[in-house]
């Protein structure tokens, strides 16, 4: 079960690109949208920074957890020895990395979906840009998940 649980996205799901770079087309954050989320993004963490991504577009930002945490690695974005868990577009829509039964939480709800590499082991999902002040509330929960699951012991 769920560490969390979301209430079911309004509306259609946005228009996204099924091959990477998976990013969003359509319902993207209005810019003082993505400007909120991105402050709250990188500064309400222990032991992260940001970074520049390793392996999104140049424009992404990366979450990054600290060395000093003894973490799993499966936490992680690829490539091995990356500490990047999560990952935010300019379109407002981000990546992470979760436990499998949080990230169904999210896509169940309607708040995202698999990344299209999922079945050549790529551990992360994308998430919708938040398209208001309320749905930014919302996906606080899913990134405070992914910290979770980057920042627990393996």
């Amino acid at each position: 079960m769920s560490s969390f649980v979301l209430p079911r996205r309004t509306g259609e799901p946005p228009v996204t690109g099924k091959q990477p770079p998976q990013l969003q087309f359509s319902d993207q954050s209005p810019r003082d949208v993505h400007e909120k989320m991105a402050e709250w993004f990188f500064s309400s963490f222990d032991r992260t920074r940001e970074e520049p991504t390793r392996i999104s577009v140049a424009t992404s930002r990366a979450l990054w957890l600290d060395e000093s945490v003894n973490a799993t690695p499966r936490a992680f974005m690829p490539p091995p020895g990356n500490r990047e868990f999560a990952h935010l577009h300019e379109d407002g829509s981000f990546h992470l990395v979760m436990a499998e039964e949080d990230e169904e939480e999210v896509i169940r709800k309607g708040w995202g979906l698999h990344h299209p590499w999922k079945d050549r082991g790529v551990n992360e999902i994308l998430v919708y840009a938040p398209r208001n002040e309320a749905e930014i509330e919302i996906l606080k929960s899913v990134i405070a998940a992914s910290y979770r699951f980057a920042s627990r012991s393996a």
